[in-house]
């Protein structure tokens, strides 16, 4: 039953065309060893993982320094290790996400996009696992909030909302934009982009790869106000 739930999807063959060093190992052997690995992201890996190839394959045509900055895959046993020292479970999706790429270092430009606006300048990178984790937020406005993003210019991150709380929906995804008027520090307006880690990735990475934010010196641009 478990084979007829991989072949349904065409995530087992996706598998085996991508795991060339698998090559002297019998289809069998590759099958169980994957999915004792990776089974519990069926959902998820065939597209992330084609995300990440386009993502990697048009890069490297138009901004080749960027895939530098990619850090290499993470395990299960290191993602558990972030649960437990957050004490909150991370969404499949994201956890998949980091099976292929760790995120990225901080540098810049960052692989999530910049903007340019007058005088304002923002990149953001995608945050390794380790660095997200210490980032944990439990501050009032932020409860069970995991940041994905960082700017190193304006220190602003996109957050994942782990929990719902606050008046969040759990894995949303958004920037903090505080009530300066308010009394209560946990009053936060969102500017929400996004409603799953899933939809958040393949989001940007399609208007990546198709043109939607241009290449500009070797930099995303989400938004560009003025020449550079």
């Amino acid at each position: 039953k478990v084979g007829y739930k991989f072949c349904k999807i065409n995530i087992f063959s996706y598998f085996f065309r991508n795991e060339k060093s698998q090559r002297n190992k019998s289809w069998k052997a590759i099958f169980m060893d994957m999915y004792s690995d990776l089974g519990r992201y069926i959902q998820y890996y065939a597209t992330l993982k084609k995300a990440w190839d386009d993502l990697e394959k048009y890069l490297a045509q138009h901004c080749p320094r960027m895939i530098g900055s990619l850090k290499e895959s993470v395990q299960e046993e290191d993602l558990d290790a972030v649960e437990a020292q957050i004490g909150c479970k991370l969404p499949d999706d994201y956890r998949c996400s980091f099976r292929i790429h760790n995120g990225q270092k901080l540098v810049v430009p960052g692989l999530m996009g910049s903007m340019a606006l007058s005088n304002h300048y923002r990149s953001e990178d995608l945050l390794d696992i380790d660095t997200a984790a210490g980032g944990f937020q439990q501050r009032l406005g932020l409860k069970q909030c995991l940041p994905l993003t960082f700017c190193i210019h304006t220190g602003l991150s996109q957050y994942m909302a782990l929990e719902s709380v606050e008046g969040r929906n759990s894995y949303e995804i958004f920037y903090q934009c505080p009530d300066q008027m308010a009394r209560n520090p946990s009053a936060i307006d969102m500017f929400i982009t996004g409603s799953s880690y899933l939809e958040w990735f393949t989001s940007y990475v399609n208007n990546v790869v198709t043109g939607g934010y241009p290449i500009i010196r070797d930099q995303i641009f989400r938004y560009c106000a003025f020449g550079l």
